[in-house]
């Protein structure tokens, strides 16, 4: 038997890495976008950009944007990501993508400017800022009430100050001062949308569909929001309400499966057999691994059967 020549085997060897590769490839998503200025449509450099995992808070990512307000990142599980946009001078903003495996889910987002009045409570506010980013909550409050005190109609100090002590549990207080926010800057997205979370966490289904239609009408982008939304409104057993805002965030994104399961209940409410079936059906494509698939597909099946065997 001939030995197997060095040049054969350094070729499987290379063939071997490349399957590799190309299936490590096949396992993550990416996630890139561009973050500009919402007033002159300029890029904004250096936008601390967070990517989240919805299921899990410990996958976290961070990254800034390039001289063209560019951001990317690979190498990510797929699923929904929660994304957070901060930059010294303007509103924080968020939002949320669905990466796909294989595939580069992309996110335009607009930031808008926000001068501070007092630049030493700026400084103290970006102190308080690196303590939240770093789980140093209890810290982080007193940073940011020491910039409150030094600016106290600043929202954004608000803000932060409540989502530490939303992290440390102090949930009354975060509630007090996301409202202020709110408050200070009516049209102030993010606060509003974190105060709907909070009552709907509490199934306060009511005050968080409140919150979060004013989040809605003034333009949020977050979809994760918009299907809570819905949610809380089938809660409500307002349906129809509900229907519309799903079907318009299917609009804002085609692929958000959830959305059209609850869609396909919704319509066997509504005596609507033959859409329910194409909802439901539509959910189970694109997202057969979804905890309700199967539910999905026994419903699907009792939609089929006979109206005697029904009865």
């Amino acid at each position: 038997m001939k030995p197997i020549h060095k040049f054969v085997l350094l070729g499987l060897f290379i063939l071997f890495s490349f399957h590799f590769n190309v299936f490590s490839g096949q396992v993550t998503g990416a996630a890139e976008g561009y973050i500009k200025n919402i007033d002159t449509g300029e890029p904004i450099v250096k936008v601390k950009v967070t990517l989240i995992y919805a299921k899990s808070e410990i996958i976290k990512y961070e990254l800034y944007t390039d001289k063209k307000g560019h951001f990317y990142r690979t190498g990510l599980t797929p699923g929904i990501y929660r994304i957070a946009a901060e930059k010294e001078g303007y509103l924080p903003r968020s939002s949320s993508i669905r990466v796909k495996l294989g595939d580069t889910a992309k996110v335009d987002m607009e930031l808008k400017s926000f001068e501070s009045t007092a630049p030493k409570s700026v400084k103290t506010s970006n102190q308080g800022s690196k303590l939240l980013n770093t789980g140093k909550y209890e810290e982080a409050i007193k940073k940011f009430t020491e910039a409150i005190e030094e600016e106290q109609a600043n929202p954004v100090f608000y803000y932060y100050r409540a989502a530490a002590f939303e992290k440390t549990g102090s949930i009354d207080q975060a509630l007090e001062d996301y409202k202020k926010s709110i408050e200070l800057k009516p049209d102030f997205v993010l606060p509003i949308s974190r105060v709907g979370i909070i009552y709907a966490k509490n199934e306060d289904f009511e005050k968080a569909a409140e919150f979060y239609k004013t989040a809605v009408e003034l333009g949020d982008q977050d979809a994760t929001n918009h299907y809570n939304y819905g949610v809380c409104l089938m809660n409500l057993r307002s349906n129809t309400e509900a229907k519309a805002v799903f079907e318009k965030l299917l609009i804002l994104d085609k692929n958000y499966s959830d959305a059209c399961y609850q869609l396909g209940i919704i319509y066997i409410g509504l005596g609507e057999v033959a859409k329910a079936k194409e909802f439901l059906q539509k959910f189970i494509d694109m997202d057969p691994e979804n905890k309700h698939a199967a539910i999905a597909k026994e419903i699907l099946k009792s939609l089929n059967l006979p109206l005697a065997i029904l009865l």
